[in-house]
C-alpha cells in the first residue's frame, strides 16, 4: 500500500530550494535550468515510495538502481544549475571554504572519497547492519548522493580552475574513480549465494528468488551504470574535440 515519507518530502524540497536559489538570477541556459529540475524529481522518485522502501528492505535489484541514481545521475543533473561565476564569487568572499572545497574535491580525493563510499556501503555487514533502521537507510542514501556530488563537481563545476586536470585527465578520473561498482557487480553476479541477510529473508514481492535478484542487481551495476559512465566521458571528449577544432579554425 502506498504510504507518506515526509522526512524524504522534506529532504528534497531542501535541496530544491538550494537549486533553484543557485539557479535564481544566475542567467543560465533552458537545458541545464531543466537538467536541474530532472535532478530533483529523479531524487523524489528514487527516495519515495515505491522505489525508496522496496531499495530499503526486499530487492538487492532496486538498491542497486538506487546507488546508481544518487551517485551517478542525480549530481551532476543537479550541479548543472550552479553558476561558476557565482562559486568564483563566493570563494572570493570565503576563502576558508574555497581552500576546503578544493581539498575535498581535488580528483584524487573524490575519486578516493566515492570508491571508499561505494565499497564501504557495499559490505554485507555494513548493509545489513545499518539497514534495519529507517534512518540508516537515510543515511546510506545520504552517503551515496554527497560522495556522488564530491565526485561530479570537478568535471561540471570546475571551480576552483584546475589548469593541470585537462580533458583527457576527466576522462580518465571519470573511467577510473567510478570502475569499483565492477567489482561489486561482478561479485554478486558470481557469489553461490545471497550475500546480504536484508534481502535473503525478506518477504519476496516478486517471483524470483533472493539469489536471482542479487544476480540481477550485478547485471544492473554493470548494464545501467557502465553505460552512464562512458556516456559522460564521451561527453567530455566530444566537447573537448570541439573546442580543439575551433581553435585551430581561430
Amino acid at each position: 500500500m502506498p504510504r507518506a515519507y515526509p522526512g524524504v518530502w522534506a529532504f528534497v524540497v531542501l535541496v530544491g530550494v538550494l537549486a533553484f536559489r543557485a539557479m535564481r538570477g544566475a542567467g543560465l541556459p533552458p537545458a541545464r535550468r531543466a537538467s536541474a529540475i530532472a535532478g530533483l524529481v529523479l531524487l523524489w522518485l528514487t527516495l519515495d515510495w515505491p522505489v525508496g522502501p522496496l531499495g530499503t528492505g526486499y530487492l538487492a535489484s532496486v538498491h542497486a538502481l538506487q546507488f546508481i541514481s544518487l551517485g551517478m545521475v542525480v549530481p551532476p543533473l543537479l550541479l548543472r544549475a550552479v553558476s561558476r561565476a557565482r562559486v568564483e564569487a563566493l570563494f572570493a568572499r570565503q576563502p576558508v571554504l574555497a581552500r576546503h572545497v578544493a581539498r575535498l574535491t581535488h580528483p584524487l580525493a573524490a575519486a578516493f572519497l566515492f570508491t571508499l563510499v561505494m565499497v564501504v556501503t557495499h559490505v554485507p555487514r555494513v548493509v545489513d547492519a545499518i539497514m534495519r533502521f529507517q534512518l540508516g537507510a537515510f543515511a546510506l542514501d545520504v552517503a551515496w548522493l554527497v560522495s556522488g556530488f564530491v565526485l561530479w563537481w570537478p568535471v561540471v563545476v570546475q571551480r576552483p580552475v584546475r589548469p593541470g586536470f585537462t580533458p583527457i585527465f576527466r576522462v580518465l578520473f571519470l573511467f577510473l574513480g567510478t570502475q569499483a561498482h565492477l567489482f561489486i557487480a561482478m561479485w554478486l553476479l558470481l557469489a553461490d549465494f545471497p550475500v546480504y541477510a536484508t534481502y535473503e529473508l525478506a518477504p519476496r514481492v516478486v517471483e524470483m528468488t533472493a539469489l536471482q535478484d542479487q544476480q540481477i542487481a550485478g547485471g544492473i551495476m554493470i548494464g545501467v551504470a557502465e553505460p552512464i559512465v562512458f556516456a559522460a566521458i564521451a561527453m567530455v571528449f566530444f566537447r573537448w574535440a570541439a573546442s580543439e577544432e575551433r581553435s585551430a579554425r581561430g
